[in-house]
């Protein structure tokens, strides 16, 4: 199964280049363990930063193995291209044909401070177009808990009907018209981002090799505007609500902001790599950067009209007090010798 899952939203790292783009959540999985997730239903509480991975359904998984986890897991990536990832999986695969899967990953909570703020990802079914999997991505704007989970970003479809002549050079190879679908994006409809399926699976004897009905989804980007909750707390959730197919697998989740225009940072505005923590933060922020790179650096606190609040020299670490501050969005600006760079700092009390 390799390796086992994702990069903790802990430290707000900073990258920032000529595109002026600030990252402000990050999810790419290539780390080795889980287990600081919470494996249980999410708490209700506002402002919750945790991670939730949670089996509502609890069915009982029917794939040829067996040792499939009810909830979602790591495991490499499910096409050629992409057995070097480590993705987030999630099986559909059950003893209850009739009822869906509902297997929930809920992110931490995100401040959202911008119209430009997108969340982008990439997913892919084991198998297309028969078996497809399905699934959604949600917002809540109250709390993690998943009845507050209302607005809906992205469909996937899953396979509902289509040929089948049994388990042997099944389905009637990969015509797409001669299957019907749930309402959404259908992978591999636009013949992209599939592969041809050589038995790759890695089950002996389950499948013939060669079946164009069960091509092997490859990681394929998408992206949505966030721009609807600017100023305000979002929780986001990934479900995999399919009905008996096989796995669906998620990648490299961000939400990305562009900076502010405002403090006109122009040519300046290249490569500069650091960190803002805690973001948000309460009694005091830290700005930490190599000392060893960046020359002549001065960091600076700004309010949203651009007034300076905050002014120092920096030989690598800064500390900016913030309790005396009111609650709501800041500027963090950074210039040195070898450019610059602004970063959204969010105080709240």
């Amino acid at each position: 199964m390799k390796k086992i899952f994702t990069a903790i939203l802990s430290l707000a790292v900073f990258y920032s280049s000529s595109r002026a783009q600030d990252t402000i959540f990050s999810q790419d999985f290539e780390v080795e363990d889980i287990s600081f997730m919470i494996f249980d239903f999410p708490s209700a509480v506002p402002g919750d930063t945790n991670y939730y991975n949670t089996d509502e359904d609890g069915l009982d998984d029917a794939s040829t193995l067996g040792n499939r986890p009810g909830q979602w897991f790591l495991t490499f990536g499910f096409s050629g291209a992409d057995t070097l990832n480590t993705i987030l999986a999630s099986n559909s695969w059950t003893n209850h044909p009739a009822t869906p899967v509902k297997n929930w990953l809920v992110l931490p909570v995100i401040q959202i401070t911008d119209t430009s703020a997108m969340l982008s990802w990439k997913s892919a079914p084991f198998q297309t177009p028969y078996f497809l999997d399905g699934y959604k991505v949600l917002v809540s704007t109250t709390t993690n808990d998943l009845f507050a989970f209302t607005d809906t970003l992205f469909v996937a479809s899953e396979f509902v009907s289509g040929p089948f002549d049994g388990e042997t050079n099944c389905c009637s190879g990969g015509d797409y018209s001669l299957y019907t679908f749930s309402p959404g994006f259908v992978h591999g409809l636009d013949s992209t981002f599939i592969e041809y399926n050589d038995d790759g699976d890695g089950l002996t004897g389950s499948f013939s090799a060669g079946d164009s009905a069960r091509n092997t989804g490859v990681l394929r980007p998408h992206s949505v505007s966030l721009a609807q909750y600017d100023g305000q707390q979002i929780y986001i959730a990934f479900l995999h609500d399919s009905h008996d197919d096989n796995l669906i697998g998620i990648d490299e989740i961000m939400v990305t902001e562009h900076t502010d225009p405002t403090f006109g940072l122009g040519e300046q505005d290249v490569e500069f790599e650091g960190s803002v923590y805690p973001n948000p933060a309460d009694q005091w922020t830290r700005v930490t950067f190599d000392a060893e790179r960046y020359h002549h650096v001065k960091v600076e606190l700004l309010d949203q009209r651009g007034v300076l609040i905050h002014s120092s020299l920096s030989l690598g670490t800064t500390e900016i007090p913030t309790s005396a501050l009111a609650a709501g969005l800041y500027y963090v600006k950074v210039t040195a010798d070898e450019g610059a760079m602004v970063r959204k700092l969010i105080v709240r009390h």
